[in-house]
């Protein structure tokens, strides 16, 4: 049994066609064509591109850049205004604590009115919002803006926060 099976798998090795031999001796074995399909990301065309695109990009960000330090200079160019803007440790009035935010925003425009030239922020800290007002550097100035404001917001305070000092000169 095990002769005739190897007899017949031999005859059908020799019969079948699983690969064919092309005619004349400098041809070589080449797919055909009409049997491949190649799918290309589009995407694969811009790496080609991308180093003329980035040169384009870098030309335009030169035109467009804005100097890092340009001095201010009244209009008749002989007043400038030197100085610098930082942060540090100070104090703040908080006007209004609640939860209810119509009230806060409604206490922040209240204020916004009435002192136009102090800075107020909002911050909320579940569950209640706070009107934080001015930027002081030290407690005594906080106490003498707070005795002022203390008319309109009877419930004001004192917090340790910090502020935007603005140490800014005119010549």
């Amino acid at each position: 049994m095990k002769k005739v099976l190897l007899f017949v798998f031999t005859l059908l090795s020799f019969c079948a066609h699983a690969q064919t031999e092309l005619a004349g001796p400098d041809t070589t074995a080449v797919a055909p064509e009409e049997n491949v399909v190649i799918f290309k990301d589009g995407r694969l065309d811009l790496l080609d591109k991308r180093p003329a695109l980035m040169a384009k990009v870098e030309a335009e960000g030169k035109e467009r850049e804005i100097p890092l330090y340009k001095p201010i200079v009244s209009h008749d160019g002989k007043k400038t205004v030197t100085g610098s803007i930082y942060t540090q440790k100070g104090f703040r009035v908080v006007i209004f604590n609640g939860a209810d935010r119509a009230k806060a925003l409604e206490a922040k425009n209240n204020f916004s009115r009435a002192f136009p030239g102090v800075p107020s922020y909002m911050s909320y800290n579940v569950p209640s919002y706070k009107i934080k007002v001015g930027n002081f550097e030290d407690r005594g100035d906080a106490g003498k803006f707070m005795k002022r404001v203390s008319a309109a917001f009877p419930a004001c305070f004192i917090v340790p926060d910090i502020v935007t000092i603005k140490n800014i000169n005119v010549n």
